[in-house]
């Protein structure tokens, strides 16, 4: 990538939209752009060194994943606190079980003195399993929102999420539960918060269910592949091609600033967040602590990795450059995967669950 003439006619033909994006806000070495998309509420893109870090490198787990999440997470905190948070309104922070701890926003914020309201649910998809989520709907196993009869007396709250968003049923359920939880204690909706690694479908299914609705996603907004999982920047829908023999390519959207730092490290058609429950050491559930299987997700990423460089060679946009790109990313996993002959930690019984 050379010229902003060659980066213009790449995305093009790998489908990803350059948006116009304006840097509304910086600290600490990330960056928020606000994009204008087609909903209804303020979109955000947070770029920053450990984002980029997150979406390109499958590598990244145990230790340094949670310490690149905060790093990542430290700028956007500051960005809530300063511009997006009412000051005095109580701050209802959603854990998603098991995996949605991992981003540590509800860390970053806490790091700024923002006293939060910890409630937590623990959803889970009825049919699909591992890299499907196109059918099945999602069930609700255990919830736990009784931290807000703290803020009744308030009256109002602001609600903050930190998920992955792909196809957006899971959010869809939990929001669901959430107002209805709200409702019953007499309390008000009065601003949304979702961060997170989002794709341009999920974010078409978050709900406006406050008065205020701001979306932060990092690095991009995600395309989705055809299994509901997988979120590349671009790149060949592997699933499909799978399925079907055919050779469809995806895009998402984001500002030229990112890309252009991003397309280098980043393998096209890998799942950018990847299993980010088995990307972590300790996992939260409703019946406490377990164990990820990080082992299994750099497997994974590797089998994945290897098949699209494969396809990557077909399809019209490849560069050769794209080899040291693939080349850098199997080195990484392979060793990472050395460092690994055990699985996790053992499992921890009989803490609390926040």
């Amino acid at each position: 990538m050379t010229s902003s003439e060659d980066l213009a006619e790449f995305t093009e033909l790998a489908g990803v939209l350059l948006a116009d994006g304006n840097l509304v806000f910086s600290s600490g070495g990330c960056g928020i752009w606000h994009l204008r998309l087609n909903v209804p509420f303020d979109t955000f893109i947070a770029d920053s060194e450990w984002g980029i870090d997150l979406a390109a490198k499958p590598e990244i787990v145990g230790e340094d994943f949670l310490r690149c999440n905060l790093e990542a997470a430290k700028g956007v905190a500051v960005f809530l606190k300063e511009e997006v948070l009412e000051k005095g309104l109580p701050v209802m922070f959603l854990h998603v079980l098991r995996a949605s701890k991992g981003y540590m926003l509800h860390e970053a914020l806490r790091t700024l003195g923002i006293e939060l309201i910890e409630v937590w649910i623990r959803p889970r998809y009825i049919v699909s399993g591992y890299g499907d989520h196109s059918t099945g709907g999602v069930e609700v196993r255990a919830k736990d929102f009784s931290a807000l009869e703290r803020a009744v007396d308030s009256g109002e709250v602001a609600l903050v999420v930190a998920d992955t968003v792909a196809s957006g049923k899971t959010l869809m359920r939990c929001l669901c539960e959430a107002l209805n939880e709200l409702k019953v204690r007499g309390l008000h909706l009065v601003q949304l918060v979702v961060y997170g690694f989002i794709s341009l479908e999920g974010l078409t299914r978050i709900n406006p269910i406050a008065k205020r609705t701001y979306v932060v996603a990092i690095e991009d907004y995600a395309a989705l592949a055809s299994n509901g999982y997988d979120m590349p920047l671009y790149g060949v829908d592997r699933a499909l091609y799978e399925r079907t023999g055919e050779l469809h390519s995806l895009g998402g959207v984001t500002v030229p600033e990112a890309f252009e730092r991003l397309v280098i490290e980043y393998a096209p058609g890998m799942d950018q967040p990847g299993d980010w429950s088995e990307r972590q050491h300790v996992l939260l559930s409703e019946n406490g602590f377990e164990t990820g299987n990080i082992r299994l997700h750099l497997e994974r990423s590797l089998e994945t990795l290897r098949s699209l460089k494969e396809l990557t060679r077909k399809a019209p946009w490849y560069k050769a450059w794209m080899e040291n790109t693939f080349a850098t990313r199997e080195a990484a996993l392979q060793a990472r995967l050395a460092t690994f002959g055990a699985v996790g930690f053992p499992s921890v019984e009989g803490r609390e669950l926040l």
